[in-house]
């Protein structure tokens, strides 16, 4: 019995041993990792702890630049950066997708992927080399994170996903109300306008369906076009439909909230100038207290 104790000690301090020689576990057996790490949406102030410990940990960093790597400074300090992973990716030569000419919208869908793949070579060669590589995405990474461009493209034992804090989730600390429970709320929806009525805003069919229940909407990447979208929303959604947008959620300098009904939210948010950093929320779970309303009808339900 000695000798197996002796035996399970040795084995741990081997592992031990390892973890202190080797910080990152795929460089145990002697291959990286690529990982896609959630830093929140507005810097090391909604990171995680999890988040900045893998920062600091990586061989190697992907990110802009001009935005992340400088929010991020203190913990990437001299780590080499390989690229802004989103430099062709949205942009053709400089000119963003929208504004592209129909000939030079045929080479972007082409050349977008061209590039995407010589940076997944570049990566994959790193992690053969045992170097772990992390790319920095904003918010959540698996809900409307970028990442997937280049996660997919990837052995999935090779990936490691570092969750991170959603834009959801600090527009509605900065509201203050719960989103569900909420009065007779069904459930939560989060989509974007292009994705839920397509490109077009043209199928209403979803939107009368919806309708037809409690729903509190949260809508990403719908600044771009307001009138047009409460257009479609006030033909099927109450006029009086409280809604809200929380610019720069997170950011204690820039965030704001422009409240408003279905009524008159898509003038309102026409005269602003900020068409991409704003989450929309719609629902009643912006009036009065949400919660305890929901609470008073569970009991209800149980007496």
């Amino acid at each position: 019995m000695n000798k197996i104790k002796q035996l399970a000690l040795f084995l741990i301090f081997l592992m031990a041993a390892a973890g202190w020689l080797c910080p990152s576990q795929a460089a145990a057996w002697g291959r990286g990792h690529f990982y896609a790490i959630g830093i929140g949406p507005a810097g090391p102030r909604t990171a995680t702890l999890q988040a900045l410990d893998t920062i600091k940990r990586m061989d190697f960093i992907v990110a802009p630049k001009d935005s992340q790597v400088r929010l991020f400074a203190d913990y990437i300090k001299d780590k080499p950066i390989l690229f802004d992973p989103w430099t062709g990716i949205w942009d053709y030569k400089g000119k963003m997708q929208e504004k592209l000419n129909k000939e030079e919208l045929s080479k972007f869908k082409i050349e977008r992927f061209r590039i995407r793949d010589r940076r997944v070579e570049r990566i994959k060669r790193l992690l053969a080399q045992g170097k772990d590589v992390g790319l920095l995405d904003s918010g959540n990474p698996s809900l409307f994170g970028p990442s997937h461009w280049y996660i997919e493209q990837f052995d999935p034992r090779d990936v490691v996903i570092i969750p991170g804090m959603g834009c959801d989730a600090a527009a509605m600390a900065a509201l203050g109300k719960s989103a569900i429970p909420a009065h007779d709320t069904r459930f939560v929806m989060q989509t974007a306008p292009f994705f839920l009525m397509g490109r077009d805003m043209g199928d209403k069919q979803i939107l009368r369906d919806l309708s037809k229940y409690p729903t509190t909407m949260i809508l990403y990447m719908a600044l771009k076009n307001p009138k047009r979208l409460f257009e479609a929303l006030g033909e099927v959604l109450p006029a009086d439909m409280p809604c809200a947008v929380v610019y720069w959620a997170g950011y204690p300098d820039r965030q704001h909230i422009l409240l408003g009904t279905v009524a008159d939210m898509g003038e309102k948010l026409s005269r602003e100038k900020e068409r991409f950093m704003g989450l929309l929320l719609i629902g009643r779970f912006l009036e009065g207290k949400p919660y305890e309303s929901a609470m008073k009808q569970v009991r209800k339900q149980l007496e």
